[in-house]
């Protein structure tokens, strides 16, 4: 409504104006103000701190919908792997080795250390997001899944071990979500946190307080 109101007070002006000259004049910075109208509306849409986020994530936003539709990757900072310790070894001798070795069990608890310990991307606090993910329930009602994690892939968590906890968010929804959908990929929206969530399943580095749940339909 704003912009068909905004060009039709520009079509009003030109008219308004009967010298062929001073009327592209007056076209071109009319024009010209509509447009710095649009743009400073459209960034007023955007969050606070949105200019602070990378160009990728930035790209990321969705103004139909108000929401930022993030990857996985978005939530890993830059540079960061969760299994940089494997660089200290040579891959060829830890393949020869059994479970039960030593060095094997020394590597698994630094790995684990390290993916409890993932960082978050801090700049996303407060942001709204939409995300693509499994559930990993952790509260069931009669009426359904009221809390769980959300996973980039099924099974992780219950069926494998957990990911980097900066690959896990602990998801609160008011509106329960049908057993029948635990398989299912789904949609998340929301307010997404970089509060993290010490869970039964897992550690969460994230926390999102879901306003919309939707199946994922291929």
């Amino acid at each position: 409504m704003g912009k068909r109101l905004a060009q039709l007070a520009i079509h009003q002006a030109i008219h308004l104006i009967p010298q062929p000259a001073v009327k592209l004049a007056a076209w071109l910075m009319l024009t010209i103000a509509f447009s710095l109208s649009l743009s400073v509306a459209q960034a007023a849409d955007q969050p606070e701190g949105f200019d602070q986020l990378s160009p990728l994530v930035q790209s990321r936003w969705n103004s139909d919908d108000g929401l930022l539709d993030l990857s996985w990757e978005d939530l890993i900072p830059e540079g960061f792997r969760a299994d940089a310790i494997l660089d200290q070894y040579d891959p060829e001798k830890i393949a020869m080795l059994t479970d039960d070795d030593p060095l094997i069990i020394e590597i698994m608890e630094k790995l684990q250390k390290a993916y409890q310990s993932a960082p978050v991307l801090g700049k996303l606090d407060g942001m709204p997001v939409r995300l693509g993910g499994y559930i990993a329930p952790l509260e069931i009602t009669p009426e359904g899944v009221t809390e769980f994690l959300l996973v980039p892939y099924f099974g992780a968590c219950i069926h494998t071990p957990p990911p980097p906890s900066n690959q896990i968010i602990y998801v609160k929804t008011e509106i329960p979500i049908a057993e029948s959908l635990l398989e299912d990929a789904i949609w998340v929206s929301g307010r997404l946190s970089i509060d993290s969530a010490d869970t039964d399943l897992a550690l969460a580095g994230y926390t999102l307080y879901s306003e919309h749940i939707v199946p994922i339909e291929y």
